[in-house]
């Protein structure tokens, strides 16, 4: 979760308490969401929505530990992850191709394909060295594991985006005599 996840977070919390005739304070409702913060909002949610129906748990206000064993519980293995990662971009590299920006919800498949060179790099690998750039995705996506979301990136840039920042970086003489004078704007 990031910060402006807290309202939500708030709501959940304050649902969670009117079910089990439980008091939220401010002490507590931080507590809770420094220890769940690096779940995804969404799967808080389905977790607060699975305890409150869990025939073995579901009695009783839930403790952080019972909303992170939920979600670990339902949760496939980072192998599993990082191989349903592989097959997504491969399936762009076939649709979005070298010229066009990949953007992804799983921002650590970004880190783990940026990890193996340029996006276009990427698309243009020989397909007998594909098995090779799978296994090493696959032990990237591990290491990015543990990564907090600001650190990893929201995209990779395709050839056309990459050629127009080029464009757009170019020093013009105006800017270079600016730059040099230190006029500031």
């Amino acid at each position: 979760m990031i910060n402006t996840d807290k309202k939500r977070f708030h709501m959940l919390m304050l649902g969670a308490g009117e079910t089990y005739n439980r008091k939220i304070s401010d002490p507590l409702m931080d507590i809770y969401f420094n220890s769940l913060q690096k779940y995804g909002i969404n799967e808080l949610a389905a977790a607060f929505s699975a305890h409150l129906v869990c025939p073995e748990y579901g009695t009783f206000f839930p403790k952080p530990a019972d909303i992170v064993r939920k979600l670990e519980s339902d949760k496939p293995s980072i192998e599993s992850r990082a191989e349903l990662a592989w097959m997504t971009i491969e399936k762009k590299m076939g649709s979005v191709g070298a010229y066009g920006s990949l953007k992804l919800d799983d921002l650590q498949a970004l880190a783990a394909a940026q990890s193996l060179g340029s996006w276009r790099d990427l698309c243009h690998t020989d397909t007998d060295k594909l098995q090779w750039k799978r296994k090493e995705f696959i032990e990237a996506y591990k290491n990015f594991e543990s990564t907090p979301l600001e650190a990893l990136p929201s995209h990779l840039a395709g050839m056309i985006e990459m050629d127009r920042s080029k464009k757009n970086d170019k020093p013009t003489f105006m800017t270079d005599l600016v730059n040099k004078i230190g006029v500031k704007r």
